[in-house]
């Protein structure tokens, strides 16, 4: 994947996933000022925050369905010129190959989604580094499956289609309660994410209008090149900390770089890992520090850290303890 000035998220994407979290109850005031103050000229928020939100909602509730309660309440028409173009593909084989080309648009991350014709039907993988908690991925595999059902007008157990998602049942959810939100097989613990169609549905005709698909598909073409302007390694680096990746053989991996490499580079750059680490650290801890749902312990663990070790850290960061700063976050 070429390099991206940084990883983001389409602020409609965010936006829904906040509208569907406050239906359910949660807490997303924060997350509603963010989206009411100034945004990037591109609509546009850091993957980082998206990151962060999800943080925060697990935060609230033991739910092993939360993902797929919030799945339920997405509102399908929120993603501009990808949706656009999906709904006005020729065939359902079209519309999965472009949400192939052009899924960045919505989530920007190291992750590559493409289809393989199997011989029972088509079969549409995605495969992921980045590391969102399961029920991310359960949200998103039920609004790909919620929007199959609504083009074709027929149910899931109808079409025939089933999934895969890679992570395990989560404790104390069943196979019956994924069913009955899904309405298909599911497998789990696969090596990837998956959504495969029978080859009958695979070429259903959809109502493809060719040639506003072509102008559409220019100007998304347009916006993936302005994804793909080149950035420095220590951005690259940076962000992937920030998402949870905080070992240098880890970051080193996600890069396709030896570490020795890695750190060469970075070298060059001016700069070092531990630098970028401790940087990166210290705006994931004013943004976890911010949820005051989250334990003190568990904003620890999730920055590596022992419950002393981020007392100190925080010292040395911000002049405070975790419990003052969180004080002052919080107001």
């Amino acid at each position: 994947m070429p390099s991206t000035s940084s990883y983001t998220v389409s602020a409609a994407f965010f936006e829904n996933l906040v509208w569907a979290a406050a239906e359910e109850g949660l807490d997303v005031a924060r997350w509603q000022h963010r989206l009411g103050s100034p945004q990037r000229s591109d609509g546009r928020l850091p993957l980082a925050e998206f990151s962060a939100l999800w943080q925060s909602l697990l935060a609230q509730t033991d739910d092993p369905l939360l993902g797929l309660r919030l799945g339920e309440r997405f509102r399908l028409g929120r993603y501009g010129l990808v949706e656009f173009l999906l709904l006005n593909s020729r065939t359902v084989r079209d519309a999965l190959s472009l949400s192939a080309d052009y899924w960045r648009l919505v989530i920007d991350e190291d992750k590559q989604l493409r289809l393989v014709d199997g011989d029972h039907g088509l079969r549409l993988l995605i495969e992921t580094r980045v590391m969102h908690p399961p029920a991310a991925f359960d949200m998103y595999m039920l609004y790909g499956v919620r929007w199959l059902s609504l083009v074709l007008g027929r149910s899931v157990e109808e079409l025939g289609v089933s999934l895969g998602l890679a992570h395990a049942l989560p404790r104390g959810a069943t196979i019956g309660d994924y069913c009955r939100y899904f309405g298909c097989d599911i497998a789990f613990d696969q090596a990837c994410y998956w959504i495969e169609v029978p080859k009958g549905v695979a070429e259903q005709p959809l109502a493809g209008h060719p040639v506003i698909v072509e102008a559409v598909a220019a100007q998304a073409q347009l916006q993936l090149q302005l994804l793909d302007r080149p950035q420095a390694l220590a951005g690259r680096v940076s962000h992937l900390i920030e998402l949870g990746a905080i070992d240098v053989q880890r970051v080193a991996d996600q890069l396709h770089l030896g570490v020795r490499s890695l750190q060469r580079r970075l070298k060059d750059e001016g700069t070092s890992f531990g630098e970028l680490r401790d940087g990166a650290l210290r705006r994931r801890a004013e943004r976890l520090l911010a949820e005051p749902r989250m334990a003190l312990k568990e904003v620890a663990y999730l920055l590596g850290y022992e419950e002393r070790g981020l007392f100190e850290a925080c010292q040395r960061w911000f002049g405070a303890s975790p419990g003052v700063l969180r004080a002052q976050l919080c107001r």
